[in-house]
């Protein structure tokens, strides 16, 4: 049996492979913890046998890296066909922030993405190595994100003296902290509507070009 990555097409994933892949998702929306879950936990959830999970999988951190991943790839498709309709890079980014603001199954899967991209867990070492083996570096949400700063550099409407890089890191933290903002509403509760309006206020100042600047050598 070819082995799943979490890269496949949804035509392509089998039925009880995409049963695993909601169950895995149901328990992060519950707040299940991705380091400890357990294969028995995913297999109840998705109504499977256990041995099942195994026809597919050699191992649990297998089945939840995949079960990210294709849900990652899925929120991305639905985006980018989105973000094709907009114009401008303040206009795109708008969207996303309501993207995340009103779809709590995408702003929990970003979350659990970008911690299991710099984590040191199994589970985060078993992405990051998916992610090198299939060549798949640009079909992520960062490689997308990377792509609207391009063109709005290109067409001037972000600054060019900052790279590439340091944008994207700039702009993933503000975004990381606005989906922190509302998942955890307790620490310092503002209203949604107040933290976009901000974070794009502080994006136009940080990043926005402006007349006059000279580009740094």
């Amino acid at each position: 049996m070819r082995k799943i990555t979490g890269f496949e097409s949804k035509e392509e994933i089998p039925v009880k492979v995409q049963q695993l892949y909601r169950g895995v998702m149901e328990l992060i929306l519950e707040g299940a913890d991705v380091r400890t879950l357990k294969v028995s936990d995913i297999t109840q959830k998705a109504g499977i046998g256990k041995g099942t999970a195994y026809d597919y999988f050699d191992t649990r951190e297998e089945i939840i890296v995949s079960a990210i991943l294709h849900t990652m790839v899925c929120i991305q498709e639905e985006v980018e066909a989105e973000l094709a309709l907009r114009t401008g890079f303040f206009d795109r980014m708008e969207y996303l922030l309501e993207v995340l603001e009103e779809k709590m199954a995408e702003r929990e899967c970003f979350l659990h993405f970008i911690h299991l991209l710099t984590d040191t867990s199994i589970c985060g070492l078993k992405l990051q190595e998916r992610i090198r083996e299939t060549g798949q570096e640009n079909r992520t949400l960062v490689s997308m994100l990377v792509d609207m700063l391009r063109e709005g550099v290109e067409s001037g409407e972000l600054r060019d003296d900052l790279s590439i890089g340091y944008l994207c890191y700039a702009v993933s933290a503000q975004l990381v902290c606005f989906m922190a903002s509302i998942s955890f509403p307790d620490i310092g509760p503002q209203p949604a509507e107040e933290l976009k309006a901000c974070i794009l206020a502080q994006m136009r100042e940080s990043y926005g070009r402006k007349e006059g600047l000279k580009k740094i050598v």
